[in-house]
């Protein structure tokens, strides 16, 4: 690295088709957009470096995401580059910087201080408002939600379930609303919550309105 670095938080956002492209693809596109806007990334060390680019509670393949936040250490010599207008041209359609704003280079990394995030989830099939309320209802009510992973691991959801409403919105349909942590070793996924009670993921949209963190000092 040549000179010094400066740390930058970018909030964005991640719609449409875009929402089918994974993390790692969505590092290289955020890479390739620095580079074709001028701004010259930092790198870590090694025989493999890596852009030092780190996403706040990486967005589950499919799911939409209204703020998401990442940090991205660049070098200064590139301080005045960095704007909205310039980097924007270069993201694929569904993809949009919203906000970037300077940030300590000595701040704790960002998915440390995850706390919870909030969810839409927009029903495209023919769900009833009692249906859904009934649904609210049923998650409410119970004691446990005991998920089983892929990878066999189970875990309950109920407690990670910070608040839950239903809304019958006459453009978009029925609606749930759920916020679930987030923190480290203690993440609920609102697809997961689906699952248990029988309905399809593949059937609903699923948008991650924002992301809480802990305050620090």
């Amino acid at each position: 690295m040549n000179g010094f670095e400066k740390r930058l938080r970018i909030f964005y956002s991640k719609q449409s088709s875009i929402r089918f492209t994974s993390i790692l693809d969505v590092q290289k596109i955020w890479e390739r957009a620095f580079r074709r806007a001028g701004i010259t990334l930092s790198y870590s060390q090694g025989f493999h470096p890596q852009a030092k680019i780190q996403q706040a509670s990486p967005l589950p393949l499919g799911f939409c995401g209204d703020e998401e936040v990442m940090d991205v250490w660049i070098e200064t010599k590139n301080e005045d580059s960095v704007r909205i207008d310039l980097i924007n041209p270069y993201l694929p359609v569904g993809m949009v910087t919203q906000q970037i704003e300077p940030i300590d280079l000595s701040a704790p990394s960002l998915q440390q201080f995850v706390d919870f995030s909030d969810y839409s989830i927009i029903f495209l099939d023919s769900l009833s408002q009692s249906a859904l309320s009934s649904l609210v209802e049923s998650i409410q009510i119970s004691e446990s939600i005991l998920f089983v992973k892929h990878s066999g691991k189970q875990y309950d959801l109920k407690p990670l379930i910070r608040s839950i409403s239903s809304q019958d919105n006459s453009k978009k349909g029925p609606s749930l609303y759920v916020s679930l942590s987030s923190a480290p070793g203690a993440t609920g996924r609102p697809d997961h919550l689906l699952q248990y009670f029988h309905h399809d993921p593949s059937h609903v949209l699923i948008t991650r309105k924002m992301i809480h963190f802990l305050k620090y000092d």
